[in-house]
């Protein structure tokens, strides 16, 4: 990425470019006030929701949200991406793709079912299959109390992967961070950041 003096911008630099396009739509399409508080899949209620497909499902959008992520991981230490159904699903398409186009590296992707298939191989991951010793790049579109992402988190160890980073478009501030504490966990935004 070139600035708009034509000097080559550094990651970081890059990344707050990134980040400063990103904000005003995820504000606009993503962050509902609400008249009625719903119950949240953590099973907290709130009047405040972020529908992260607001972002993910849209190209230009999610190519943004990619493209921000390629800055805040060491690609070289990562051997996989994947993430829990259907939050993760759009993210770890498009970072597969970004990560081949824009670093030219090729980082295979997996998707962990919420419980095993039922019928053929009766599998809980699809897609490329973790191994013992894979680094792996834990996504997210939104974590509240971080439930959704521990259960992919397990399903990566369970295989016997590791863990090298834990990234999410937004973090609701209610307990995710404390529940990830142990692994390197980088939303993108805060809540805070979107409401202020």
């Amino acid at each position: 990425m070139v600035s708009e003096t034509g000097r080559s911008l550094d990651g970081a630099s890059r990344l707050e470019t990134i980040k400063k396009e990103l904000l005003p739509q995820l504000k606009e399409f993503a962050f509902i006030r609400l008249d009625a508080p719903i119950r949240l899949s953590s099973g907290k209620i709130s009047q405040v929701y972020f529908d992260g497909k607001q972002i993910t499902l849209f190209p230009q959008r999610v190519v943004l949200f990619a493209r921000a992520v390629l800055e805040m991981v060491r690609w070289d230490a990562v051997d996989a991406i994947g993430g829990l159904t259907i939050g993760a699903d759009p993210i770890v398409t498009a970072l597969s793709i970004m990560a081949y186009l824009d670093k030219g590296k090729t980082v295979p992707a997996f998707i962990v079912r919420k419980e095993p298939k039922k019928h053929g191989l009766g599998k809980w991951m699809e897609g490329y299959q973790v191994k013992k010793g894979d680094r792996v790049l834990i996504v997210d579109d939104v974590v509240t109390t971080g439930g959704s992402t521990i259960q992919a988190i397990k399903a990566v160890e369970e295989s016997g992967g590791k863990v090298a980073q834990v990234v999410c478009l937004v973090d609701r501030e209610e307990g995710g961070t404390q529940a990830l504490s142990q692994y390197r966990f980088t939303p993108l935004f805060a809540r805070r950041d979107i409401e202020s």
